[in-house]
């Protein structure tokens, strides 16, 4: 059984294995192209091989090979003057020459033999031998060039295609007599059939690999120039153009990057012009804040100075309202250097353990003398636990101040200011509501802009500089927490959220 399983868990393990090359293959496009380029030179060379018998056919020519009965006739004389050596007589010799002649007298194909002594007479010899004696240099000098060029004992594969009479030559020792023994004739030859196979096959591999490969690497050539394309495209200004991702290896990553970087430049530039338009933004209404108290101090300042009043009272008043004007300027400048320093990068916080509970309540008791001549009250919800956050005690007041101030000026109806305070895993949760009037989404996601007024009044600067909120949540960020407006049965809802570790 257990044999059994494992043979049914085997096929699913060659699938893993065959899925990871797969993927593997699928991320590197080196790997897809020394595939590719394996795949192709193997196709090639096997149909290359597949067409070889067709052009062999074609390209086969016959020759006529007498090299294997010139080695016959060497061969039978060395063995001929060994056994003539080995019995120390020329009776061996003699039994040749006894042979060849019987072949002569059946019309076989018989050689010629010729046994000299060292003056080159003849001493025994075949029927067809004429010659009484021979010129025994000249025949050595003849034997032994050939066997020079034609050397037997290492030639295997040696082929002779002329056919012309063939003679070696043994010496001898017999008896302490030197004889030399001459065999000599026409050498019989063999048909050999050799094939060609020709370069056609070779340029037909060739040819095949080159189309294979090139239409194989198609594809990837297309996403390449596509790629190119989209570069030069974005090179061109067209940042919302975005090239098309095929694939997961290389290429689509290098698509991926050029994408994503075309994004960033994007949003980079789009951020560039907020920066650019909220710089002018801040331009224009820091000069129209700015220019609207001042505009009054100066006129009022002109009326003192040219005692254009009638009464003690009329320059006195004349004095109050130019000095409270002078505040409010000094006030929206406080203000606005306070939201420049707080949005810089480098700004660092002064963090210590706070106890938010206490915090809050300090802050309401010094805000009740203004709550009750607006007809507030507050009413909290705090927990019975201490409640402590690393803060940073000075910004943080700030936003509490902040929040709790508008609260005591903008409240309607009853003007009854709920402060609640909620201790999480690791956030604290501060919520201040009051009945307000209506506030649209819009004008909610609003509310934390430089120098928006609900009512985008800019005459009436007793309404604020436009800039608390605006600080208030660019603190409560520093913090790492998230500050953040809803509006819901009539009243308006301001949630902050701070770590209680410093992160």
């Amino acid at each position: 059984m257990k044999k059994f399983s494992r043979l049914l868990k085997f096929p699913r393990f060659l699938k893993q294995i065959g899925a990871k090359i797969k993927n593997n293959i699928q991320r590197s496009i080196r790997i897809q192209l020394f595939t590719t380029f394996l795949l192709c030179a193997l196709g090639s060379f096997l149909v290359a091989r597949a067409v070889v018998p067709f052009f062999e056919n074609n390209n086969e020519t016959v020759i006529v090979d007498y090299s294997g009965s010139m080695k016959m006739m060497y061969y039978h004389a060395q063995d001929t003057a060994a056994l003539a050596t080995q019995e120390n007589s020329v009776e061996a010799l003699r039994e040749l020459i006894d042979q060849e002649n019987g072949k002569i007298e059946n019309e076989d194909n018989a050689f010629k033999i010729v046994v000299t002594d060292e003056a080159g007479k003849i001493l025994y010899k075949t029927k067809q031998v004429k010659e009484q004696q021979i010129d025994l240099h000249e025949e050595i000098r003849h034997v032994m060039g050939f066997t020079m060029n034609q050397p037997f004992e290492n030639a295997y594969h040696m082929i002779e295609t002329s056919r012309e009479e063939f003679t070696t030559l043994v010496p001898l020792t017999l008896q302490d007599k030197n004889y030399y023994f001459f065999v000599s004739g026409l050498p019989q030859g063999e048909a050999i059939t050799s094939t060609n196979e020709g370069p056609i096959p070779f340029f037909i591999g060739v040819m095949l690999f080159i189309v294979s490969f090139f239409s194989i690497t198609k594809r990837k050539m297309n996403q390449i120039e596509a790629l190119a394309e989209g570069v030069m495209e974005i090179a061109k200004g067209n940042l919302a153009f975005r090239i098309e991702k095929k694939g997961q290896d290389e290429i689509a990553s290098l698509t991926d990057n050029v994408n994503q970087m075309a994004e960033e430049i994007m949003t980079s530039i789009e951020m560039e012009r907020k920066i650019e338009q909220q710089k002018n933004e801040l331009i224009t209404n820091v000069s129209h804040d700015l220019r609207t108290p001042l505009t009054s101090i100066m006129g009022y300042l002109r009326l003192l100075r040219e005692e254009k009043y009638e009464t003690k009272e009329q320059y006195d008043e004349y004095l109050k309202i130019a000095f409270s004007k002078s505040e409010q300027l000094k006030n929206l400048i406080d203000d606005l250097f306070e939201y420049t320093k707080l949005t810089n990068d480098k700004n660092t916080l002064m963090r210590q353990q706070v106890c938010v509970n206490e915090l809050l309540e300090q802050l309401m008791e010094e805000l009740v003398p203004l709550a009750e001549e607006k007809q507030r009250i507050f009413i909290k919800h705090f927990p019975e636990n201490r409640i402590v956050a690393a803060l940073d005690s000075e910004k943080i007041v700030r936003v509490f101040d902040n929040l709790l101030i508008n609260a005591i000026n903008y409240s309607t109806a009853e003007g009854k200011i709920m402060v609640s305070l909620e201790g999480q895993a690791h956030h604290v949760r501060i919520c201040v509501a009051n009945q307000s009037d209506a506030f649209t989404s819009v004008e909610l996601a609003s509310l934390f802009e430089r120098f928006y007024k609900k009512d985008q009044s800019r005459t009436n600067v007793t309404e604020g500089s436009g800039l608390g909120l605006a600080i208030a949540k660019s603190i409560v960020e520093l913090h790492g927490g998230t500050i953040h407006a809803k509006y819901k049965n009539e009243t308006l809802y301001f949630i902050i959220t701070l770590p209680l570790a410093a992160t």
